[in-house]
Protein backbone atom coordinates (compact mmCIF):
# COMPACT_ATOMS: atom_id res chain seq x y z
CA UNK A 1 0.00 0.00 0.00
CA UNK A 2 1.40 3.70 -0.96
CA UNK A 3 1.30 5.76 1.42
CA UNK A 4 0.79 9.96 1.31
CA UNK A 5 2.98 11.36 3.74
CA UNK A 6 5.69 14.06 3.38
CA UNK A 7 8.05 15.02 6.43
CA UNK A 8 9.57 18.54 7.49
CA UNK A 9 12.52 17.94 6.45
CA UNK A 10 11.52 17.28 2.67
CA UNK A 11 8.97 19.90 3.14
CA UNK A 12 11.80 22.52 3.60
CA UNK A 13 13.84 21.28 0.59
CA UNK A 14 11.76 22.26 -2.38
CA UNK A 15 12.17 25.01 -4.19
CA UNK A 16 9.78 27.29 -3.03
CA UNK A 17 8.11 24.85 -0.62
CA UNK A 18 5.45 23.79 -4.30
CA UNK A 19 5.30 19.98 -5.26
CA UNK A 20 3.12 18.38 -7.13
CA UNK A 21 2.16 14.31 -6.50
CA UNK A 22 0.18 11.57 -8.66
CA UNK A 23 -0.10 8.64 -6.70
CA UNK A 24 -2.51 5.43 -6.77
CA UNK A 25 -4.13 4.21 -3.43
CA UNK A 26 -4.93 1.43 -2.52
CA UNK A 27 -7.32 0.45 0.84
CA UNK A 28 -7.05 -2.51 2.34
CA UNK A 29 -10.82 -4.88 2.25
CA UNK A 30 -10.82 -4.79 5.78
CA UNK A 31 -11.33 -0.81 6.31
CA UNK A 32 -14.59 -1.32 4.89
CA UNK A 33 -16.29 -4.56 7.27
CA UNK A 34 -18.21 -2.45 9.96
CA UNK A 35 -19.39 -0.09 7.04
CA UNK A 36 -22.80 -0.38 5.67
CA UNK A 37 -22.98 2.11 2.88
CA UNK A 38 -20.26 1.26 1.33
CA UNK A 39 -18.51 -2.41 0.57
CA UNK A 40 -15.09 -1.21 -0.53
CA UNK A 41 -13.25 0.53 -3.66
CA UNK A 42 -12.65 -1.36 -7.25
CA UNK A 43 -9.03 -1.80 -7.42
CA UNK A 44 -6.88 1.44 -6.40
CA UNK A 45 -7.90 5.47 -6.04
CA UNK A 46 -6.00 8.02 -7.94
CA UNK A 47 -4.86 11.33 -6.00
CA UNK A 48 -3.29 13.67 -7.97
CA UNK A 49 -2.67 17.49 -6.52
CA UNK A 50 -0.16 20.33 -5.60
CA UNK A 51 0.85 20.91 -2.29
CA UNK A 52 2.42 24.29 -1.07
CA UNK A 53 4.60 24.40 2.27
CA UNK A 54 4.90 27.93 3.94
CA UNK A 55 7.71 28.06 6.17
CA UNK A 56 7.25 31.25 7.90
CA UNK A 57 4.18 29.72 9.68
CA UNK A 58 5.27 26.07 9.42
CA UNK A 59 1.43 25.32 7.21
CA UNK A 60 1.33 22.89 4.60
CA UNK A 61 -1.55 24.02 1.42
CA UNK A 62 -2.37 20.65 -0.18
CA UNK A 63 -5.29 20.90 -3.18
CA UNK A 64 -6.05 17.27 -4.42
CA UNK A 65 -8.12 15.83 -6.61
CA UNK A 66 -9.20 12.23 -6.17
CA UNK A 67 -11.16 10.20 -8.50
CA UNK A 68 -11.99 5.77 -8.41
CA UNK A 69 -14.94 3.63 -8.59
CA UNK A 70 -16.37 2.49 -5.15
CA UNK A 71 -19.02 -0.58 -4.86
CA UNK A 72 -21.90 0.17 -2.96
CA UNK A 73 -24.83 -2.13 -2.30
CA UNK A 74 -27.84 -1.94 -4.35
CA UNK A 75 -30.72 -0.60 -1.78
CA UNK A 76 -32.95 -2.45 -3.20
CA UNK A 77 -31.36 -6.04 -3.81
CA UNK A 78 -28.16 -5.45 -1.72
CA UNK A 79 -26.25 -6.50 -4.95
CA UNK A 80 -22.59 -4.21 -5.87
CA UNK A 81 -23.57 -1.98 -7.44
CA UNK A 82 -20.10 -0.01 -9.14
CA UNK A 83 -20.40 3.65 -8.63
CA UNK A 84 -17.58 6.28 -10.17
CA UNK A 85 -16.74 9.28 -8.08
CA UNK A 86 -14.60 12.24 -8.24
CA UNK A 87 -13.81 14.92 -5.75
CA UNK A 88 -11.54 18.16 -5.36
CA UNK A 89 -10.57 18.93 -1.70
CA UNK A 90 -7.89 21.59 -0.14
CA UNK A 91 -6.20 20.48 2.89
CA UNK A 92 -4.08 22.47 5.72
CA UNK A 93 -1.66 20.65 7.74
CA UNK A 94 0.01 22.26 10.82
CA UNK A 95 3.37 21.55 12.11
CA UNK A 96 2.61 23.20 15.18
CA UNK A 97 -0.28 22.31 17.81
CA UNK A 98 -3.04 23.86 16.84
CA UNK A 99 -5.94 26.02 18.74
CA UNK A 100 -9.22 23.99 19.00
CA UNK A 101 -11.01 25.98 16.66
CA UNK A 102 -8.24 26.63 13.61
CA UNK A 103 -9.90 24.56 10.72
CA UNK A 104 -6.37 22.34 10.25
CA UNK A 105 -5.03 19.35 10.34
CA UNK A 106 -2.01 18.88 13.08
CA UNK A 107 0.84 16.55 11.67
CA UNK A 108 1.80 14.26 13.60
CA UNK A 109 5.91 13.50 14.84
CA UNK A 110 6.12 16.07 11.84
CA UNK A 111 4.98 14.90 9.45
CA UNK A 112 1.57 15.33 6.77
CA UNK A 113 -0.25 12.09 6.03
CA UNK A 114 -2.51 12.66 3.30
CA UNK A 115 -3.82 9.07 3.55
CA UNK A 116 -6.38 9.32 6.12
CA UNK A 117 -7.55 12.21 4.77
CA UNK A 118 -8.36 11.05 1.59
CA UNK A 119 -10.33 8.03 2.86
CA UNK A 120 -12.54 10.14 5.18
CA UNK A 121 -12.80 12.46 2.02
CA UNK A 122 -14.20 9.63 0.27
CA UNK A 123 -16.35 7.89 2.78
CA UNK A 124 -17.75 11.80 2.51
CA UNK A 125 -19.15 11.27 -0.99
CA UNK A 126 -20.66 7.73 -0.65
CA UNK A 127 -24.26 8.42 -1.68
CA UNK A 128 -27.02 7.40 0.29
CA UNK A 129 -28.72 5.33 -1.68
CA UNK A 130 -27.81 3.52 -5.12
CA UNK A 131 -30.04 1.14 -7.38
CA UNK A 132 -28.72 -0.85 -10.13
CA UNK A 133 -29.91 -0.59 -13.57
CA UNK A 134 -32.46 -3.17 -13.85
CA UNK A 135 -33.23 -4.35 -10.06
CA UNK A 136 -37.13 -4.14 -9.60
CA UNK A 137 -38.40 -4.32 -6.24
CA UNK A 138 -39.44 -7.83 -4.58
CA UNK A 139 -43.45 -7.60 -4.67
CA UNK A 140 -44.35 -11.36 -2.48
CA UNK A 141 -41.77 -13.44 -0.57
CA UNK A 142 -43.01 -16.14 1.87
CA UNK A 143 -46.08 -15.01 3.96
CA UNK A 144 -45.98 -11.68 2.36
CA UNK A 145 -46.74 -9.66 -0.41
CA UNK A 146 -46.52 -5.76 -1.51
CA UNK A 147 -49.93 -4.22 -2.47
CA UNK A 148 -51.04 -1.69 -3.88
CA UNK A 149 -54.36 0.67 -3.86
CA UNK A 150 -56.50 -1.47 -6.15
CA UNK A 151 -55.32 -4.71 -3.76
CA UNK A 152 -56.51 -2.92 -1.24
CA UNK A 153 -60.15 -1.82 -2.88
CA UNK A 154 -60.12 -5.48 -4.53
CA UNK A 155 -59.49 -7.11 -1.12
CA UNK A 156 -62.64 -4.87 0.63
CA UNK A 157 -65.11 -6.42 -2.38
CA UNK A 158 -64.26 -9.56 -1.47
CA UNK A 159 -64.18 -9.69 2.51
CA UNK A 160 -68.27 -7.42 3.10
CA UNK A 161 -68.41 -6.51 6.41
CA UNK A 162 -69.03 -8.66 9.60
CA UNK A 163 -72.24 -8.32 10.10
CA UNK A 164 -71.88 -8.22 14.12
CA UNK A 165 -70.22 -4.54 13.00
CA UNK A 166 -72.22 -3.18 10.23
CA UNK A 167 -73.95 -0.65 12.65
CA UNK A 168 -70.95 0.89 13.41
CA UNK A 169 -70.21 2.01 9.99
CA UNK A 170 -73.20 4.34 10.22
CA UNK A 171 -72.20 5.80 13.62
CA UNK A 172 -70.21 8.67 12.75
CA UNK A 173 -72.94 9.60 9.78
CA UNK A 174 -75.67 10.58 12.69
CA UNK A 175 -73.20 12.44 14.42
CA UNK A 176 -72.78 15.34 11.83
Amino acid sequence: MIILKWSLNWLIKQKNGQFDFEESLTFPKEMFYNLSQINGLKDSVRVSGHGHFFEADQRLYVTLHVEGTMIVPCAISSEPVEYPFELDETEIFAFYKPDEDEDVIEAKKDTADLTPVVFQEIMMVVPMRVVKEGAELKRTGKGWQVLDESDVHANEEDNPIDPRLAKLKDYFKNKE
